[in-house]
This record gives C-alpha cells, sequence and structure tokens, in this order.
C-alpha cells in the first residue's frame, strides 16, 4: 500500500519540495516554505524498508543459498525513442 502511495505521490512530493525550497528560501514565501517542508516530511516517511542483514554461524552440514533477484528491464534507449515516436503518430 505504501509503496503504490510513494509511486504515485513521489514525482509530485519530489516537485513541491524543490519549488519549496525555491520559492520559500529564495523568495520568502511562508507558504512555499511550509509546503516544500511537508512533503519532505512526506517523502521520509514513506521511504522503502532497507533489506535486512541476518548473520548467524553455520553448523557442521548446513548450506546457504544466495540468489540475486534481477530488477525490472529498463527499455534502451532506442526503445524509449521508438516509443515516443510511434505515440506521436
Amino acid at each position: 500500500m505504501i509503496a503504490l502511495l510513494r509511486r504515485v505521490l513521489d514525482p509530485l512530493a519530489r516537485q513541491l519540495v524543490r519549488r519549496g525550497l525555491r520559492h520559500g528560501l529564495g523568495e520568502g514565501s511562508t507558504l512555499w516554505l511550509a509546503l516544500g517542508l511537508a512533503a519532505a516530511l512526506a517523502r521520509l516517511l514513506t521511504r522503502p524498508e532497507q533489506p535486512r542483514v541476518v548473520r548467524e554461524e553455520l553448523r557442521v552440514g548446513e548450506t546457504i543459498v544466495v540468489k540475486h533477484l534481477p530488477g525490472p528491464a529498463r527499455p534502451t534507449r532506442r526503445e524509449r525513442r521508438r516509443a515516443t515516436r510511434t505515440a506521436r503518430v
């Protein structure tokens, strides 16, 4: 639930943080500064969990299995450009 919320709201929150700092600190707008700080706090509270690290001693005869699960495949630059071109037509 939180991951979905973060994925949807993160771009908006990132922009609000940037804009809030720029207008709040640079131009002195208290409203923008408050919005930027609230967005930064929301981003901090919805951060993804860090992976857990477990340390145990192995007994004789025990084995461990280490797996690396690849992340989602990112489209290449060529594929992104091709998708953009076909979306325009």
